[in-house]
């Protein structure tokens, strides 16, 4: 799996965006308001907004539902879960990559979809994005278990991702990446 340029590399004046803390509805839509207004600004055409808004969405989300951090904090019956989420812009590219914890058995499966996500054509990845909106949610999933399919669907290269293991927790940190070209 291919790191790429860690964020320490990145010339602050390129990143739009940077959260690194706990993941709640109400900071979700407060980071989607502030990548709203960057990209009017940067005058991006509508469907580069569409994508690039629609993959943010499912990379927060999913920190928001299976972060298996140790800091997760609960109130009201809402999870906040541990993460970090980056928008970047790289030459003609914006760029969202995310980390947050999994544990060792989410690691396989995110190592099968990932995989085979990266060996899938477009067409490909748009008919079983099609299938999984008539399937079943797995026990596995808290969402319509899509959005890996999604991600796929949107970018403009081949989801990029890193799962280091952390010595002795039986947890990895989870690192993904989502390039969507400018055109």
């Amino acid at each position: 799996m291919n790191s790429g340029s860690t964020l320490s590399r990145v010339p602050p004046e390129s990143v739009a965006l940077h959260y690194t803390g706990f993941f709640s509805p109400q900071n979700i839509t407060a980071m989607g308001e502030v990548i709203k207004v960057f990209l009017e600004n940067q005058q991006a055409p509508v469907k580069v907004r569409r994508r690039l808004f629609s993959s943010f969405v499912e990379i927060v989300q999913n920190i928001l539902r299976y972060s298996q951090d140790s800091r997760v904090m609960s109130h009201a019956e809402q999870d906040f879960r541990f993460g970090t989420v980056t928008l970047r812009v790289d030459g003609d590219n914006y760029v969202l990559e995310s980390s947050n914890q999994v544990d060792e058995v989410a690691c396989e499966q995110l190592r099968y979809w990932l995989d085979l996500l990266r060996t899938m054509s477009n067409e490909e990845i748009k008919q079983a994005y099609r299938v999984g909106l008539r399937a079943e949610s797995p026990a596995t999933s808290k969402g319509a278990n899509i959005g890996l399919l999604t991600l796929a669907r949107d970018v403009s290269e081949p989801l990029e991702y890193e799962l280091r293991p952390l010595e002795s927790s039986g947890y990895a940190t989870f690192w993904l990446k989502a390039t969507i070209h400018q055109d």
